[in-house]
């Protein structure tokens, strides 16, 4: 009887020593994971969103900023008969119908949310909370606004509708813009009271920062509008214009038309969206004929005195007999260098570039940067088309100098022309002057930057003079020695130059000597009644209403004396 009640006794401590065993294994391996649920369940996390940088030009005005709006709607399992009375002040501030509202109260609902405005603004927002009427809140949202010119759509870009940048500065300049978002961890009791002991971890919100532009929206503006009445005019399909400082690369405007406005980009077919600045191409013409005859100068090919006989339909260039090309009206007269320039031979042209050799003529216009992205740092950006020489059929060597058989942007076009104007070296665009963190202070500064020299100052001064207009120029503006060279270049449709269809152009820059602005015009198909639409009929006046522009906007001082 002893030893059977000894081992039930054992039995027992055995069972209850194994039974503790196994209850502090389970602490050991599992509690924690309890612990964890339990801390779960008691923390809490407030969040913070980072307000996006702003986007201004070149005086400080705002030309993309982000503000904070309310969606505001209602909880109907909350509201009370009481509140009746404050739904006409409600539905003012709303701008909603009184009835929708007095709809929504009388009739009993389950429904937890009701939409009833979008986009309140804080100040509104403010009102209706001090309605104090129950169920009534909204859902803060941060929405982007851009103030700026219309044709500005294509440089600043837009956010869509997940709020990721697309485009322009807003994409290319998304690391600085979009700020970095902070948090709040706290804990609560059962009661969801704040433990004043808990845990707590925070990260400060830091909003976006300031991106200055290069350009002046006001003049950005004007612009905008002149080209706006030269494509009606002219019934062209767009027209673009690119403004910069000569020496520095800075873009002051650059205006594409049509556009589409940024705040509204889903109301506009895909196509519309895309800058035709760094992707359409289009042959130069004549334009070209200040890189071919800088070239020639700058490496001693022909001098100032030399002259060609423009009144050749053929010449011999390496022991073989080449055909020129048409003039755009007879010459038959020999001429010299600024005569060719200035009367726009291409047979003139062609007799140059046979001085100049193909190699040269190619090596010279890559150092100008055709063929070769300008590094703008928009997306998309075209290198054009510069065949190397061994791509060359019998035609390159007679066409090229005057423009043709060859594509670039307007940018490519315009920075190698300011390669010219100021002094032979070929500057990167400059859109961005400086970044600013949300204290004001700056984070960045852009300078600019030289790509390489191009040619010898001394050429650079000699091509400034003999592309001065006189006064027969329709780019012309009487003591202000303005310097150009238009172009028209037919467009090649199904494979084949057209006869109907042009680009025109013109590239000029003023005063002539120590330049302050260099302006370049691009009309795409122009029309005008009778004739050809050549660059100095139609894109000749469009530069000079844009250059009187700038005069009168900068109160730029005439300068009587010949430079």
């Amino acid at each position: 009887m002893i030893k059977s009640r000894y081992r039930f006794l054992v039995g027992i401590f055995i069972v209850g020593f194994l039974a503790l065993s196994i209850r502090l294994f389970y602490l050991g391996e599992y509690g924690r994971i309890d612990a964890n649920l339990t801390q779960q369940s008691r923390q809490r996390i407030q969040t913070e969103t980072a307000f996006r940088g702003s986007i201004i030009d070149c005086k400080g005005r705002c030309l993309a900023n982000q503000l904070a709006v309310y969606e505001v709607g209602v909880d109907l399992t909350q509201v009370r008969k009481e509140d009746e009375g404050k739904l006409g002040i409600l539905a003012d501030i709303l701008s909603a119908p009184v009835d929708k509202l007095q709809a929504l109260w009388k009739v009993p609902s389950k429904k937890r949310w009701v939409s009833l405005a979008k986009n309140i603004k804080e100040p509104s927002y403010k009102k209706i909370q001090e309605l104090g009427i129950k169920g009534v809140y909204g859902n803060k949202v941060l929405q982007r606004y851009y103030l700026h010119s219309p044709s500005l759509s294509y440089i600043v870009g837009f956010l869509n509708k997940d709020n990721q940048p697309v485009c322009g500065i807003e994409k290319m300049m998304q690391f600085y813009l979009k700020g970095q978002g902070g948090y709040l961890t706290y804990e609560v009791n059962g009661k969801r009271e704040v433990l004043p002991v808990g845990r707590c971890k925070q990260l400060n919100c830091n909003n976006g920062c300031t991106v200055e532009l290069t350009i002046d929206d006001r003049l950005q503006s004007l612009i905008e509008a002149i080209l706006v009445e030269a494509k009606e005019k002219y019934h062209a399909i767009s027209a673009q214009a690119l403004v910069t400082h000569p020496y520095t690369g800075e873009v002051i405007a650059f205006v594409n038309v049509p556009y589409f406005d940024s705040n509204h980009y889903n109301r506009y077919p895909i196509e519309r969206l895309t800058n035709r600045s760094v992707v359409n191409l289009f042959e130069p013409g004549s334009t070209y004929k200040s890189i071919t005859i800088s070239a020639a100068l700058d490496c001693g090919a022909i001098n100032t005195t030399e002259q060609f006989d423009c009144s050749l339909s053929s010449a011999f260039y390496k022991g073989k007999k080449r055909n020129l090309p048409h003039d755009w009206r007879p010459f038959n007269q020999r001429m010299r260098v600024d005569e060719v320039l200035s009367h726009s031979s291409n047979r003139g042209a062609a007799q140059i570039a046979f001085k100049l050799g193909e190699e040269r003529l190619y090596e010279y216009g890559r150092k100008f940067g055709f063929g070769q992205s300008t590094q703008s740092g928009f997306e998309g950006e075209t290198n054009g088309i510069f065949k190397p020489v061994e791509q060359w059929d019998g035609l390159t060597i007679t066409r090229l100098p005057a423009g043709h058989g060859m594509a670039c942007t307007i940018l490519q076009l315009h920075y190698a022309v300011s390669a010219i104007a100021n002094g032979g070296k070929l500057m990167y665009p400059q859109f961005i002057r400086r970044i600013y963190d949300q204290d004001g202070d700056i984070v960045q500064t852009f300078e600019p930057k030289v790509r390489r020299e191009v040619i010898k100052p001394s050429t650079s001064k000699l091509m400034c003079q003999m592309l001065l207009s006189d006064n027969t120029s329709k780019a012309f503006i009487k003591n202000y020695h303005v310097a150009s060279k238009t172009g028209t270049a037919q467009k090649i449709i199904n494979g084949r130059y057209s006869h109907s269809e042009y680009v025109s152009s013109i590239t000029g820059f003023f005063p002539n000597t120590n330049p302050r602005v260099h302006i370049t015009v691009v009309l795409d198909n122009p029309h005008i009644p009778v004739g050809v639409p050549y660059g100095a009929v139609t894109a000749g006046p469009v530069f000079r209403k844009i250059a009187q522009t700038i005069i009168a906007y900068w109160g730029m001082e005439p300068m009587p004396t010949a430079l």
